[in-house]
């Protein structure tokens, strides 16, 4: 089973996302456990808020699922009768908003807590808003067509539901070739709107006038209340991503000295402060970050016996052994001779076991 811990640096998707396909394999009467579990994705993942899968399991699911129902535009198979409740708060605040041309605005504002890896653009041309979904060129390899379709699920998935009508949508547009008659025949069936293929970006065409038509739901308090919660979640997804951030520039830097804060805050763009804060919301701090990487590397550099006890606190960026074995004694109770003492009595006893 792939590992679904969100990793610091890689595009991940929000894991509720993938609920309209799980519903949608077990209504149509296919194990959507074998499904989930061929794409390396737990079934239970889906019903847990908050979590995260990469993009190069969660996208690739999109297409095995295709090949496995044999429906090569499941996406669209799934907007024509899906619930957009199924999806999460950033669904509830659009459906709160006051028209369908606000509802793509907060769309377009809070995408990135679904996937950082496809950004909505809108831009009104004339008579006509165009939807576009721009797939960020460092992970365009890691989304096939299949996993593109359902970027329309959302704004699809409004239709009908007293925003906006079918009619308001002048044209599909899709970057994938266009599919045989049979399967545009039956895309047809399931949206009577014109459909474009071959094109840069997949996205939307939809008539300007309609976007501003009143919202029968507009529930102003509702809207803001869940955005708020969106743009905290956000807030915290950026802090993760920070503290990695900041890990690997400290251990870049040790070699030259203890790291200071002042100074990691302005690589940043931040004043001290205001890194201790974004920092405290993720639970942790300055000093914890760089005691973390320093006692990562010294239990590594311990195992190695050409590196001296000075050799290791300079690398660590201490200024002499004694305030080295000091932190060390701090972070593990035991002095790094200690430590390395013990470690290499518990691999000649692993030797020996082995040789026996």
């Amino acid at each position: 089973m792939t590992t679904t811990t969100k990793d610091k640096t890689q595009s991940t998707v929000l894991a509720v996302w993938l609920r309209p396909l799980l519903d949608y394999l077990e209504r149509t009467g296919y194990d959507s456990a074998a499904v989930f579990d061929r794409g390396g994705v737990d079934v239970g993942q889906v019903f847990v808020p908050g979590v995260r899968l990469p993009l190069q399991v969660a996208a690739p699911l999109w297409k095995h699922a295709a090949v496995v129902t044999g429906k090569p535009f499941i996406g669209l198979e799934i907007a024509s009768d899906a619930s957009p409740l199924q999806a999460d708060v950033t669904t509830i605040a659009m459906m709160a908003s006051r028209n369908f041309y606000e509802a793509l605005q907060r769309f377009s504002r809070l995408s990135q807590i679904v996937t950082d890896s496809v950004r909505p653009s809108l831009t009104r041309e004339g008579e006509a808003l165009h939807l576009d979904f721009v797939v960020r060129p460092a992970v365009r390899e890691q989304m096939p067509f299949e996993a593109m379709d359902p970027a329309l699920l959302i704004p699809l998935g409004l239709l009908g539901k007293g925003m906006i009508n079918p009619e308001a949508i002048v044209e599909l547009r899709f970057e994938r070739p266009s599919p045989g008659e049979a399967t545009l025949a039956h895309l047809q069936k399931l949206f009577p709107i014109p459909m474009r293929f071959d094109c840069e970006h997949h996205g939307m065409r939809i008539r300007w006038d309609h976007t501003l038509r009143q919202n029968p739901y507009w529930n102003p308090a509702l809207a803001q209340i869940c955005e708020q919660q969106v743009l905290r979640e956000l807030a915290s997804l950026d802090d993760s991503n920070l503290v990695g951030k900041i890990l690997k520039v400290l251990q870049d830097q040790l070699a030259q000295g203890t790291p200071q804060l002042g100074t990691v805050a302005a690589l940043f763009n931040m004043t001290e402060r205001q890194l201790q804060r974004r920092l405290s919301r993720q639970g942790t701090g300055f000093g914890e970050l760089l005691d973390q990487v320093r006692l990562e590397l010294a239990l590594r550099y311990l195992l190695d016996p050409r590196m001296t006890m000075v050799d290791i606190a300079l690398s660590l960026g201490f200024s002499d052994q004694s305030n080295f074995v000091k932190a060390f004694k701090r972070w593990q109770g035991e002095t790094p001779g200690q430590f390395r003492r013990r470690s290499q009595t518990s691999g000649a006893g692993e030797s020996d076991k082995n040789q026996h």
